[in-house]
């Protein structure tokens, strides 16, 4: 039998999934992304148009239909929010205006704005109260991101024009330059991978399921639009409205009457968008007139009376010189290229990511090449391609390592990863980053541990690997005597170890640093697995089981305890005399089994700290409310969770209650 035109687009899809999911991984994950944002973008338009044709395959299981939890409640839009047709050509944005002309009598108007790279929302406001933000999704559906949203505060939770009782405010959600380095620079000091670029960044934070998080982020908005409304504004008095009910709109108004005067704006806008305070790609070229805009209406993806003009990515051609390789935290080993200085945006490049082997091997880069670098919106420029013509007889391969650069260890690679990694808790390239890791309040929860006290630790020679931490007493006569310290600081320190040792197995699983393990996996391994024997011991079928833990972490485990070093280090552990509790995996706690829900925003605690307390005793803490709920706890301008969970009559409380269901607990 023949497949028919939904099995072929089936096919289809799932290999779109697969590939998408990939980039997921290497844009969020490893901070290597592939592909340019232009293919990535191309990627997800397959995929749209697959479900705009089938629309019953967009919840269909398969692969990549797991890409993300998806526990953000879906709510159609008040009016379709459509992307945005995109031109990097002058000679099609000519032709976009000859055509919109011909539909168009007498005189137009273009409004020009930067096209901010970030993430579109839709903020929904009833007589003048914000109820809802919901991402762009497919246009008629998006995910409601209201507590999120909420951590913005330039966003107005009232406007001070009552007349509308309904109205849709739409802008783009993005992290300002200065922000964005602030929160690699934290990375860096923490050990952690940083973030390729701030729109991706801005992307993943609005999707993030801790709230607490997403305050972390720094997220900024700029509102440009206007969608279901109860009056009919053109361009510029829309943005003058958004303006003043307190939105963030762009500075100045730019008004043309011509396309040779739009296109000398987006000339002039070309040179002097580095300067400003957030990435931008591009010009979005609106038509003024709200009557116009609805004679010409819009196609099934975008507005015809709108485009985005965008830049090609600035690059430049050097030398590679050399690789060299460096260690993370997680013991990835990241090839970097040595180049022969040049000029690109205004930044003198003398280094550039080569991401991982697989990369090098698809592009075919060699020692010695002449190479393309690329700069669009990426801290760290990368090499998108080899000038092949240049290529001399001398150029030769990158030899892949086969043990830790560092170390000398052996390298390990698992079968779902690109990334080569040293496991050993020895490497003196991660043992820094990986102490601040074991110490942070994520993990072992070691009060004053921070980046510096390790390098002072570190650098007198006094830790070789985590387990050391714990013999620090030894040294601490001569500690008292350096220089910023003294008997008060350095006692603090040793209590504060000495109060690790009785930490919840999850923290323990999670400070090891191993790759893949996240704080929510570490708990759901506790639970699993309520000794470190248990976990060790554990097949790839039954680590698999667990929620969080797929293939890949599930080896990862494997490798990390196959590890002669790494066995060293948990036996020098062992003898410390850990009491390494369960904490809330008790099933006999009064909560065990209970599901609850959070909405709105809690006065006395943040929800990081509900979430801890709900889960000291027991409980769990879900996205959404069913009828299995056990309760919801509602704060200040709660959500939809509120009505859902009246609808199906379950338990609700406000904080006062919560607070005495903790005291009598």
């Amino acid at each position: 039998m023949k497949d028919t035109p939904k099995d072929r687009a089936r096919k289809h899809l799932r290999a779109l999934l697969v590939q998408i999911e990939r980039h997921n991984r290497l844009y969020y994950q490893e901070n290597a992304p592939e592909i340019s944002d232009f293919e990535y973008d191309c990627l997800q338009a397959e995929v749209k148009s697959i479900y705009q044709r089938f629309p019953e395959l967009e919840h269909a299981e398969g692969p990549g239909s797991d890409l993300q939890e998806n526990s953000f409640a879906q709510v159609p839009h008040w009016s379709p929010m459509l992307s945005l047709a995109n031109t990097y050509s002058k000679e099609e944005f000519f032709d976009f205006d000859a055509k919109l002309r011909e539909k168009i009598a007498g005189k137009i108007a273009y409004v020009l704005e930067p096209k901010v790279d970030g993430m579109a929302i839709n903020l929904l406001y009833k007589n003048g109260v914000f109820f809802k933000a919901l991402t762009r999704g497919d246009g008629k559906i998006g995910e409601e991101v209201t507590d999120n949203i909420k951590t913005i505060e330039a966003i107005p939770l009232n406007l001070r024009d009552k007349t509308y009782e309904e109205i849709e405010v739409r802008g783009e959600v993005y992290i300002s330059n200065t922000d964005f380095e602030a929160i690699n620079t934290e990375q860096e000091l923490l050990g952690l991978e940083t973030f390729s670029n701030a729109r991706n960044l801005a992307s993943g934070s609005v999707k993030l399921l801790d709230v607490e998080e997403v305050k972390k982020r720094r997220l900024s908005f700029v509102a440009h639009g206007i969608g279901a409304n109860s009056h009919f504004f053109d361009q510029v008095s829309c943005r003058k409205w958004l303006a003043e009910q307190g939105f963030p709109v762009f500075p100045s108004i730019d008004v043309v009457s011509s396309v040779e005067e739009a296109w000398n704006f987006i000339e002039h806008f070309h040179n002097i968008a580095p300067q400003l305070p957030y990435k931008t790609d591009g010009v979005v070229v609106k038509l003024n007139d709200r009557n116009q805009q609805a004679t010409l209406g819009a196609t099934a993806k975008s507005p015809r009376w709108a485009i985005a003009y965008k830049f090609e990515p600035e690059s430049a051609e050097t030398k590679l010189q050399a690789v060299t390789f460096q260690v993370g935290r997680t013991g990835v080993i990241t090839p970097v290229a040595e180049l022969e200085p040049v000029e690109l945006c205004g930044s003198r490049i003398a280094r550039a990511t080569l991401h991982n082997f697989d990369e090098i091997a698809r592009k075919d880069i060699r020692v010695g090449d002449y190479v393309i670098l690329q700069k669009a919106g990426e801290v760290i420029p990368a090499i998108v391609a080899v000038n092949k013509a240049r290529r001399s007889s001398e150029a030769r391969p990158v030899v892949v390592p086969k043990v830790c650069p560092v170390c000398g260890a052996p390298l390990s690679k698992t079968d779902e990863e690109v990334a080569l990694r040293c496991t050993s808790l020895e490497c003196p390239e991660q043992l820094r980053l990986k102490i601040v890791h074991f110490a942070s309040k994520e993990a072992m929860d070691i009060a004053g541990m921070g980046p510096k006290i390790v390098d002072v630790i570190t650098q007198q020679g006094w830790v070789h690997h985590i387990a050391d931490l714990f013999s620090l007493w030894r040294y601490r006569n001569v500690w008292i005597t350096l220089e910023g310290f003294g008997e008060t600081l350095v006692d603090q320190l040793l209590n504060a170890i000495e109060q690790a040792k009785n930490r919840p197995l999850w923290r323990f699983v999670y400070g090891l640093s191993i790759n893949g393990i996240g704080i929510e996996s570490a708990k759901n391994l506790a639970k699993a697995f309520p000794t470190l024997d248990a976990l060790w011991t554990a097949s790839l079928e039954e680590l698999q089981k667990v929620p969080l833990v797929g293939h890949c972490t599930a080896q990862s485990i494997q490798c990390f305890y196959a590890n002669v070093a790494n066995r060293k280090v948990l036996e020098a552990l062992n003898q410390v005399g850990f009491s390494l509790t369960t904490e809330y995996l008790d099933e006999n706690l009064a909560w065990s089994g209970k599901s609850f829900v959070l909405t709105g925003s809690l006065q006395k605690m943040t929800r990081s700290e509900a979430k801890q307390r709900i889960e000291q005793w027991g409980g769990k803490v879900s996205e959404s409310v069913t009828s299995k709920t056990f309760a919801v706890i509602v704060g200040e301008h709660p959500g939809d969770k509120l009505k859902k969970a009246q609808g199906l009559n379950v338990t609700i409380w406000d904080e006062a209650q919560f607070e005495d269901a903790l005291n009598a607990n």
